[in-house]
């Protein structure tokens, strides 16, 4: 039987810092009753977090997608890893620099959107000259939506699209280039892919510019944010007591 999401937790390193800690549990409380996995390489120490985290469980993936970055990048562009998911219709990543301020997922899961993140709110652009786009069919695309560190995904349409742009799949492997920025890029190109403008993005997640989005929005705050103590900690500290513990973190 199909399920409706399950919380994707990514580790790299045998312990968390303090304010990941801080930011992974107040997000575990406020997602109680959700299912969550952490995914880890193979040879991660898990003593700390079966210490702390005793009931979630772990789904391996090969160590090397873990050693950096475009590892990282690379992992979250495999059919591998979405084919491991398809019980679910929806993967929330969460990653340890994220929080959840409340759970809105049934509300978004409802919503027709196959992949959301917070917004760019300079954009990022790209000359797409490949596959379809190739030469004088190239296309110049601007996105604003897509930040990949707490993001919602379509689990079938994320396949869906890998499968629809595979030279751009290469390419972007090949180069370890940014996830989010393919589902961005060649989302906005698809036929039958669906992301939210910025201003109904920045209602699920922020990260660059919180205050301005939340001026823009009509002064709603997002169900959760991305790497919140690096952009505007002030903003967020608002609505994360208590703020002498955060005092002490930050």
């Amino acid at each position: 039987m199909q399920e409706p999401v399950i919380v994707l937790i990514p580790l790299y390193k045998s312990t968390l810092a303090e304010i990941e800690k801080y930011s992974l549990d107040f997000s575990l409380r406020a997602l109680t009753g959700r299912k969550v996995q952490f995914i880890a390489p193979e040879n991660i120490e898990r003593a700390y977090y079966l210490e702390n985290y005793p009931d979630i469980p772990f789904s391996f993936f090969e160590n090397h997608y873990f050693e950096s970055i475009t590892g990282y990048n690379r992992l979250l562009l495999a059919d591998d890893f979405y084919q491991r998911f398809d019980a679910y219709d929806f993967i929330l990543i969460l990653q340890t620099d994220a929080i959840v301020l409340r759970d809105d997922l049934d509300v978004w899961m409802s919503k027709p959107f196959d992949y959301i993140g917070a917004p760019w709110p300079d954009g990022n652009e790209l000359f797409v000259n490949l596959g379809r786009f190739e030469g004088e069919f190239g296309k110049r695309v601007k996105v604003y939506v897509g930040n990949g560190g707490l993001s919602l995904r379509r689990v079938k349409k994320c396949l869906s699209l890998l499968n629809e742009f595979p030279v751009a799949v290469s390419v972007f492997l090949n180069t370890g280039s940014s996830e989010d920025l393919f589902f961005s890029y060649m989302g906005a190109l698809s036929a039958d892919f669906i992301i939210p403008n910025e201003i109904t993005a920045s209602l699920f997640s922020m990260e660059l510019k919180p205050a301005y989005y939340y001026q823009v929005n009509g002064g709603i705050v997002p169900m959760g944010g991305h790497a919140w103590w690096k952009y505007d900690v002030a903003f967020w500290k608002a609505f994360l007591p208590p703020a002498a513990l955060l005092d002490d973190l930050i």
